[in-house]
């Protein structure tokens, strides 16, 4: 099964949907292009790798402060980058986890299986200007008027 071939649009909507509503209880939609990102906001890139069945690779692309949000959201305490990167970090490869899971389930027939890597989180400091997934098909999502990225490359 060759995870190139599929149209992954409704599948990663669906998943989106499904894990903010569960995870933070937050509502999110496909994105219009006047709530995307800007350029020079800093941001986190996190990424999973997709091994089985075959590679791929899922990204998160968000900024700082929508991450302190959601780790607000999840943990139900406020965060700040001082005090709390790096579990804000953690707050989001476990995100980019479910998100890959999710997806996976969305796109594979039933009974089959896959195989995720560790998600890898990172700050950059420009959302447009520092993109390191240049060969990944970008989706642009919003929570409110604030949007983010899911990124999808498969092999």
């Amino acid at each position: 099964m060759e995870l190139a071939t599929f149209n992954v649009t409704a599948a990663m909507s669906e998943a989106v949907s499904e894990v903010f509503e569960s995870m933070a209880f937050l509502v999110a939609q496909p994105g219009e292009a006047e709530h995307a990102p800007e350029k020079g906001v800093a941001a986190f890139y996190t990424r999973l790798p997709i091994y089985k069945p075959t590679p791929a690779m899922i990204g998160l692309v968000v900024t700082q402060e929508m991450a302190l949000e959601w780790a607000g959201a999840m943990m139900m305490r406020d965060f700040n980058m001082e005090d709390d990167e790096f579990e804000v970090m953690d707050v989001l490869s476990e995100l980019a986890n479910t998100l890959g899971g999710s997806l996976l389930t969305n796109l594979m027939p039933d009974g089959c299986s896959f195989e995720l890597g560790l998600p890898e989180c990172r700050h950059i400091g420009d959302i447009v200007a520092d993109k390191e997934w240049e060969n990944s098909q970008e989706f642009l999502f919003q929570i409110g008027n604030k949007g983010f990225y899911l990124t999808w490359e498969a092999s």
